[in-house]
């Protein structure tokens, strides 16, 4: 029985399947180019359904359609315009395909809708995915470098997870984070860093205020929406994208140190002008008669040692995409290894993200987008600039640069003096023990419902969940200066654990409404939009930090056995629930396609100000005319757009922490009180105690913008002018309250002006079927201004690297821009007549400005650095610091150029910044003594180069002064004898440069070739990274930024991690 229903069943399906087969009709034809030639590879398939092929070889194809005619065949092909043609009587179709390469009907996303590039009101730039993909980065942010005008991209240090600072049109905040607001698919997020490039479809970012005002109080810094790809019509794709490369350190022999001689001669001279020859030089080195032993003794290079490696990364991505009448989908996994250039410093990310549309019926449109990161950084080289302890660059350059260049007494593997910890440890052992592991996990849910109401009337209520959380378990070994210092338990390994949790829930209902129906004219044109938003924030940290580990642990024992030693400190953080409620709207009109006028206004509620303060209002208008659609130019063929707009608008910013404006309190735990381990104190950020206030409210920016739009030549020529004037008003600033028994208060106070020029030009030379080539490019100034802060004088900063020693180093004053640097103005050296030796010291002459309390007092003598005097009061102090540099470039651009011939294609892209400064720390730092012993110092510092002391033929201190000026006539630096770090303009340098960002060729084998092994795409590329850098900059590279603590401190190179040269091979398969 069951054998006759096996059977009975097959005959049912074998009639089904013969009357299906009946009913399809066999379509077939050729697709070519406008030119008459096939195009191999083209996607056919009937619209609504799977059912697809691809053309052939000699661009044939042939499909069996059921029930076919009246339905639709769609031809589609990258970088061809799609073309839909509905099935007749003719079983025959052939196609032409024209290229897809006007510029002004690309789409553009702006706040809550897209529009066609020539519909532009606003300033906005782009970024699509080619030049997002056509060369291989880890991280958006660096394929985003130099292609944008106003938009800056910094990145801050070499390491694979260094920070990425995006800043649009220089920023308006003092004390605050002048990050633009990052929006993915809709939704808001912290950072777009691990995001992979392959996933996005294309970057928009708005700049002017009428165009980030629809987005309100997180608009006044710009706005960078990421579009990331949807599944496209038609049969299952496949594409598959990986590249393997190596690195090294480059421009490796930018800081050179002395030989082991050189840095015997200056220990020997230091100890003879600290008066401690016998303790600090005998006992290491022996006496000076055997110095010349050291000539032969080899230095370490300990440089090549740490970032010496040769560093390789691999990376991969998968997607697969298809479709149905009614889904849509794609998925796809990427994967990034990176082994630094760091030793024993690796970083590692995965990502997969899913996205579908799905349309139940007509009037329903369903869409869900799920993404998910999981980053693993290894090594000291993830150690934060930010990090415990008067010292922030353990494990990193420092000790590399500084330490000993072989092994003597006391230093050769450990730090044996308290005032060594973390100064001058063992390079090695420092990396190991400043030893850190970072996991970040984010994982984002998107969904919306669309509800086509009537014609043009669209209804989309949207839900989504952001979820995010890094663990940080930091190590601290012997050498280091938490151990030596700052730990309750001293001198034994300690960890800090720390685990920051971050979830945002979001819910935006919009209403658009087009009014083409309502129109009788085709000349008006009118649509609307309304909507509101609330999101919801809740954050907290957990941290914990255990103490006390054997002396023999390193950083693996101690995260694995932490019950090994002793807990000092646990805290579990909730920052309040930050809320914001919104209120938007939007209106646009177009009158025959040559005036429109645009209008937004939206209203947010913010739970960080207290009740009166709590709302903001942000309205926004933007006008345009659209010159080339006048009657007068319709005979100019060769002009595509001419269009000048002008917009104004105003954006907010409460770009502050949660738990500044009320009086909240918090818990503690430590073991330095008797009367138990917790006691309660009012809240802090940064470690630093806030005293509330109730009065603060929104800080605001207002915009006022002038572009002009053009593209000649269908599009062969396309770019803009901009002018804008930025003023952003009631400044939120973290003010110093001393004496009153906190640290700092918010307050709203002063303002900070920005206007500038942009510039950008796309050109295509030659655009033809075997070759072309293309040309682009953009620049932008900016000019930035302090105009007001409150009645206060100025706001100093300090950047902390070299603890309290220097005092502030930079400064904010009316009139001014942000990053000033302030110290002294370098005046030489002092020469040998401007001191008499009296029998037992130097004593300076009448007249010579007295710098004894800067330098200390045993090295204020002929040959030290010299300082002006800016006051004439005839005596160095703090009083005679000036304004002596300023981190804020001028400009910043790039360009780039591409081509393709016969298969190959190739690109270059370069960035340049001018008109900014460096502080360069690192000079300082390796070119003096300080309070310090056994430190290895420049070459520029070695006793040929520099001003000396010592007879050498003796070993005696050289006590006349002619003698002194004799032997030191052929010299330019100074003695590096000084008591403590001293910042002045000669560790001021330019930082302008151009750098070779990238260079690729490629070749991409004839589909003819590939379509036989069903390979629709099938190229190989190699890829050079950071070829070149051109610049005067003293250091290993001018695009660094270390301080990072607050934004006030710009521009800093203090121990950066190296960057490095790479090259990478790859493939790029489609299927």
């Amino acid at each position: 029985m069951k054998n006759l229903t096996y059977k009975i069943s097959l005959l049912i399906l074998g009639l089904f399947a013969t009357i299906i087969a009946a009913n399809a009709q066999e379509v077939k034809g050729v697709v070519s180019d406008a030119n008459g030639e096939p195009l191999i590879g083209v996607s056919v398939f009937v619209d609504g359904t799977t059912l697809g092929v691809s053309t052939g070889v000699d661009g044939d194809y042939s499909i069996n359609v059921p029930d076919a005619k009246g339905k639709t065949l769609v031809f589609s092909m990258i970088g061809m315009a799609t073309k839909e043609v509905v099935i007749g009587n003719s079983p025959v179709i052939n196609v032409t395909l024209e290229e897809d390469s006007n510029f002004l009907d690309e789409t553009v996303v702006i706040g809550y809708a897209t529009v066609k590039r020539r519909d532009l009101m606003g300033s906005v730039t782009s970024v699509g995915n080619e030049a997002l993909t056509q060369v291989p980065v880890a991280s958006v942010g660096e394929a985003l470098t130099g292609k944008m005008a106003g938009v800056q991209v910094t990145t801050t240090e070499g390491d694979p997870d260094a920070e990425i600072k995006i800043r649009v049109r220089g920023g308006g905040s003092i004390t605050q984070d002048a990050s633009p607001l990052y929006i993915v698919d809709g939704f808001p997020v912290e950072s777009i860093s691990d995001i992979p490039a392959s996933d996005i479809q294309s970057i928009d970012v708005l700049k002017d205020a009428f165009s980030t005002a629809i987005y309100g109080s997180r608009g006044a810094n710009g706005v960078v929406l990421v579009t990331t790809k949807s599944g496209a019509a038609g049969k299952i794709s496949v594409s598959y994208n990986a590249y393997w490369g190596q690195k090294t350190m480059a421009n490796a022999d930018a800081i050179q140190t002395g030989s082991s001689y050189d840095f015997v001669q200056n220990q020997y001279e230091l100890a003879v002008l600290r008066d401690r020859v016998e303790d600090d030089f005998i006992k290491v080195f022996g006496v000076f008669e055997d110095m010349d032993l050291y000539k032969n003794v080899e230095k370490n290079d300990w440089v090549k040692k740490v970032f010496g490696n040769v560093g390789t990364t691999f990376n991969q991505n998968v997607s697969v995409s298809g479709s149905t009448d009614k889904v849509k989908w794609t998925a796809s996994y990427a994967h990034v290894g990176d082994k630094a250039i760091m030793m024993n410093s690796d970083y590692k990310r995965d990502n997969l993200s899913f996205k579908t549309q799905y349309k139940p019926i007509k009037q329903i449109t369903v869409d869900i987008n799920a993404r998910y990161s999981h980053t693993t950084v290894m090594g000291a080289g993830a150690n934060s600039m930010n990090d415990g302890g008067s010292t922030s660059s353990n494990g990193r350059l420092k000790h590399a640069v500084q330490y000993t260049p072989f092994p003597i007494t006391g230093v050769a593997t450990d730090s044996d003096l308290a005032e060594d910890y973390g100064d001058n440890a063992p390079p090695l052992k420092s990396v190991a023990d400043n030893d850190n592991k970072r996991i970040r996990k984010n994982w984002t849910l998107n969904g919306a419902i669309t509800w086509h109401i009537i014609k043009n009337l669209n209804l989309r209520a949207e839900g989504g969940i952001d979820d995010y959380s890094q663990e940080d378990n930091r190590f601290y070994g012997l050498t280091t200066y938490y151990v030596g210092n700052s730990a309750t338990i001293k001198g034994q390994p300690a960890t800090q654990y720390k685990n920051a949790f971050r979830t945002k829930y979001r819910t935006t209902n919009t209403l658009n409404y087009n009014f083409a129906e309502v129109f009788t004219n085709d000349k008006h044109k009118l649509d609307v939009l309304l909507g509101q938003e609330y999101i919801l924030t809740k954050s907290n940290t957990l941290s914990s930090t255990i103490e006390g580990f054997p002396v023999f642990f390193d950083s693996q024992m101690a995260w694995n056995f932490m019950a090994s030693g002793t807990p000092v400190a646990s805290n579990n953080f909730f920052n309040p629930n930050e809320q914001l409620l919104s209120f938007f709207g939007r209106a646009n009109y177009d009158y025959d396609g040559r005036y429109a006028v645009s209008a937004t206004v939206r209203a947010d509620g913010s739970s960080k100000f207290e009740k009166g303060n709590q709302w903001g209002i942000f309205p926004s208008a933007a006008a345009s005319w659209t010159i080339s659609n006048e009657s007068f130019l319709e005979d100019a063929t060769w002009l595509d757009n001419l269009k000048l707009r002008y917009s104004y608008g105003t954006a907010g910013n409460n770009n502050i922490p949660s738990n500044v404006s009320s009086l909240l309190f918090q818990a503690n735990n430590t073991q330095w009180i008797s009367m138990g381990n917790t006691w309660w104190g009012t809240t802090t950020v940064g470690g630093k105690s806030i005293m509330p206030n109730p009065d603060l409210t929104w800080e605001t920016t207002v915009s006022h913008n002038i572009g002009l739009d053009y593209s000649f030549l269908n599009s062969r020529i396309n770019g803009s002018f901009e002018v804008y004037h930025n003023t952003t008003n009631d400044l939120l600033i973290q003010f110093p309250v001393a004496g009153s028994g906190y640290d700092y208060q918010y307050r709203n106070l002063g303002s900070v002006q920005n206007r500038g020029f942009e510039a950008s030009v796309n050109f295509v030379i030659f655009e033809k079927k075997n070759f072309g080539l293309t040309l682009g490019g953009n620049i932008s100034i900016n000019e930035n201004k302090v105009t007001d802060l409150g009645g206060l004088e100025k706001i100093e900063a300090t950047s902390e690297w070299a603890s309290t020693e220097i005092g502030p180093d930079y400064v904010v004053t009316v009139g001014r821009p942000l990053g000033d640097m302030y110290g002294y103005i370098s005046d030489g050296r002092y020469s040998a007549d401007e001191f008499t030796h009296d029998g037992s010291a130097w004593v300076a002459n009448e007249g010579t400005v007295d710098a004894s309390d800067i330098l200390g007092k045993e090295f204020f003598r002929p040959g030290a650095m010299k300082l002006r005097d800016m006051n004439g009061d005839g005596k160095i102090t703090v009083d005679d610091k000036t304004i002596i540099g300023n981190a804020q470039p001028l400009g910043v651009g790039g360009f780039n150029l591409s081509g393709y011939l016969y298969g190959f294609d190739f690109s270059a892209n370069f960035n340049y910044v001018f008109g900014n400064n460096i502080y360069n720390a690192n000079r300082i730092e390796f070119s003096h003594s300080r309070k310090y012993s056994n430190r290895n110092l420049l070459a520029s510092m070695n006793v040929e180069n520099r001003w000396t002391n010592i007879d050498w033929a003796t070993g005696e201190e050289i006590t006349d002064a002619d003698r002194l000026a004799e032997i030191n006539a052929g010299t330019t630096m100074w003695n590096p004898g000084v008591n403590k770090a001293i910042f002045s303009d000669w560790a001021v340098e330019d930082g302008s440069f151009l750098r070779l960002q990238s260079a690729t060729i490629g070749y991409t084998l004839p589909q003819k070739w590939t379509m036989k092994i069903k390979m629709q795409k099938l190229r190989v590329y190699m890829t050079g990274t950071n070829l070149f850098c051109l610049t005067k900059y003293s250091g290993y590279d001018p695009e660094v930024d270390t301080r990072r603590k607050t934004p006030l401190t710009p521009g800093v190179d203090c121990s950066a991690y190296p960057k490095s040269r790479g090259y990478v091979v790859g493939v790029n398969i489609t299927f």
